[in-house]
């Protein structure tokens, strides 16, 4: 990664980060904090040496997004001497930002809003004097939800946040690559990171984004309906209400999931060093239920944004 975009990035991000507080520009404190973390994990990995291309042609950018739905497996042969990511993480995040405005449209930034602020008034550990305080912030939260300049920041934040996530787990790829005699670099374990979740972002992003327009408003859920109206899992056989933790737990055995799951395992084997296809879905399913646990612990722990 460069170190001179790293550097630019963080400076950015402080710029931001004082405007907001100065109130030049409010509601974009955080989109500034997160793009001085991002620039900081830019300079970072900027000492990280990128793996030797050798003689292999370097597959272009559009083929590259191409074939990652018809042949996967040459893709990640190909991230294996030529790693790259940025253009598949920005157009995931034009996807993601896009339905989340879609999102607020269909529902109305009222409805999202209020609901979130209701069930956290709902929650059994809140005192008195921090319900008032989260009431006082009704106004200012509405205000936030209608304001484009926060929406683009929270778009902003959102790429640096996914950023973070697929560092994060580049780094547990690479760990399991190591333990099991493997061998990776960890810009090509960060571009499988990327490219394995691209196919599933492109085509969640679709079919949510027909079920947002085909449904009933009022059958949508404000808060689980943003990260996934697609019904390919088992939650149905449950009343979220009366079971949340597990219509939670049933909600992360779906297609998409598998789908994401052999698409890290294809990755690993086919991106990495003498990495074998028992590394890679050991690696794939270890995330996954890595992930599946936390997902049911957030249900347990707040069960009335669920029900």
């Amino acid at each position: 990664m460069n170190r001179i975009a790293g550097i630019v990035v963080a400076a950015i991000g402080f710029v931001i980060a004082v405007m907001s507080v100065l109130k030049v520009v409010p509601g974009i404190t955080s989109t500034g904090v997160m793009l001085i973390i991002l620039g900081g994990l830019v300079i970072g990995l900027s000492f990280v040496s990128a793996p030797d291309p050798g003689d292999t042609e370097r597959m272009s950018t559009p083929s590259s997004l191409i074939n990652i739905f018809l042949s996967p497996g040459e893709v990640f042969q190909n991230l294996r001497r030529h790693p790259r990511w940025l253009v598949a993480a920005l157009i995931m995040t034009l996807m993601s930002a896009t339905f989340s405005n879609l999102f607020l449209y269909r529902l109305t930034p009222e409805r999202v809003t209020n609901f979130a602020i209701d069930k956290t008034l709902e929650m059994p550990m809140m005192n008195d004097d921090a319900r008032k305080q989260v009431e006082a912030g009704r106004p200012a939260a509405l205000a936030d939800a209608r304001n484009p300049v926060t929406r683009a920041g929270q778009a902003v934040g959102g790429f640096a946040w996914a950023i973070i996530g697929y560092s994060l787990l580049a780094g547990i790829f690479l760990l399991f690559a190591l333990a099991m005699g493997g061998k990776i670099n960890f810009f090509q374990a960060f571009s499988i990171a990327v490219y394995a979740n691209f196919p599933i972002a492109v085509i969640r992003f679709i079919l949510n984004t027909v079920l947002l327009f085909i449904k009933d408003p009022t059958d949508i859920h404000p808060i689980t309906g943003q990260s996934s109206l697609i019904q390919d899992n088992l939650s149905f056989l449950v009343v979220p209400a009366e079971h949340p933790v597990i219509y939670t737990f049933l909600a992360t055995i779906s297609i998409l999931g598998i789908y994401w799951i052999w698409m890290n395992a294809t990755g690993l084997k086919n991106g990495g060093e003498r990495v074998t296809g028992t590394t890679g879905w050991a690696a794939s399913l270890s995330v996954y239920g890595l992930l599946m646990m936390l997902a049911v612990s957030m249900a347990a722990l707040f069960p009335g944004f669920i029900g």
